[in-house]
Formats: structure tokens, sequence, C-alpha cells
């Protein structure tokens, strides 16, 4: 198991943990309802030891091949942390065409999304979200829960910690989107 803890200090930590019932124990300790909120995280084995603030974490990277809970809000599939802005960008410009000319908004329709997340750390993460129209609200859903979990390739998670995003730039298939009272209705002109 290998860990990169991305800080909103611009540092990343590298950890691991090659011990298979150490490595299941640890699992433990990644509860996407919990993981940025119990208190601060010790790693470390014996001497030097690392204690960080759980709020200065933006996001922890997790790759094993053991299988990571994950929570996706109502109606998501499935949430895929992207390569980089190239491969953003790439379906960025095959998809937003469609979405805009085909937009769907039934219950039961496909909802898509791209979604390019700021960091504190002034660091960018791009996710590709997949899941059906339903209740969703993709504000509520991405800075509401506890952490964003989404799956990295090959093997993994990374858990995204809500408090350190500062922008969440979202294009999404849907026709229509509820948003939470107090929206600023001001058309956007920085893409």
């Amino acid at each position: 198991m290998r860990i990169r803890i991305h800080r909103s200090d611009g540092k990343t930590g590298i950890y691991s943990q090659d011990d298979p019932r150490r490595a299941q124990f640890l699992l433990k300790r990644l509860d996407p309802k919990s993981i940025f909120s119990s208190g601060p995280i010790v790693i470390g084995v014996h001497n030097p030891f690392n204690v960080l603030n759980p709020d200065e974490i933006c996001w922890i990277e997790v790759e094993s091949d053991l299988p990571m809970p994950k929570a996706f809000p109502d109606g998501v599939d499935q949430v895929r942390k992207l390569s980089g802005r190239k491969e953003y960008e790439a379906l960025l410009s095959k998809q937003w065409p469609l979405w805009r000319k085909f937009r769907k908004g039934n219950k039961g329709d496909l909802l898509e999304a791209l979604v390019e997340l700021s960091m504190r750390s002034g660091k960018s993460l791009f996710l590709h979200v997949t899941g059906v129209v339903g209740k969703s609200k993709l504000v509520q859903d991405v800075f509401g829960v506890p952490a964003i979990t989404a799956s990295i390739a090959p093997a993994g998670v990374v858990y995204v910690n809500p408090k350190c995003i500062v922008r969440a730039r979202v294009y999404h298939s849907l026709d229509r989107i509820s948003y939470p009272d107090g929206i600023w209705m001001a058309e956007s002109n920085d893409i």
C-alpha cells in the first residue's frame, strides 16, 4: 500500500505499508465520513513520527489492490480522478459540445460531469463523474460531504477534503440544476 498526502502548503508526504495485516487495519482509518474530522492524523512507526492537521490536508491518494471504502452522493455511480489537465481538456472538448446540444434532466437520464477542483495548495485535481439524474444536487454534492472519493488508476482511491477546495468548476450534462439559497446569479466570464 502506498499513500500520498497532499498538504495545503503544497508539499506531499509519501508513506507505505507493506505488511498486509497492517494495511488491512489502516483501511479502517480511511472512512470517507470521518477521514478529515477524526482528529490529528499520526503517521509513523517509532521514531520519528508525523502529526498532520486534517484541516490542512487537501487530498490523500491511496494505491492498493485491497478494496477501499468509497462514498458517492445519491445518483452518482462513479467518480474517477483524471490523470491531469491534458486528459480533462480532451474529454471536455469532446463532451461539452454534446452536453450543450443534448442536455438531459429527466429522472433516469445519464448524468455526466467534468470537475476541476482548485485546491488551497495551488494545485488542481480533475474528476469525471457519471451517474443517473435523480435527486443529485451538484453544488451540495461537491461541498456538502465530509470527503469526496474518486477512483484512481490502476488501483486505488483518492479522498478529497472539501474544506481545502477554493473553487470547483463543474461542466455537466444537465439542462437544469438545483442551486442552494443565496446563489449569486451572474454569468461567468472566466472559463
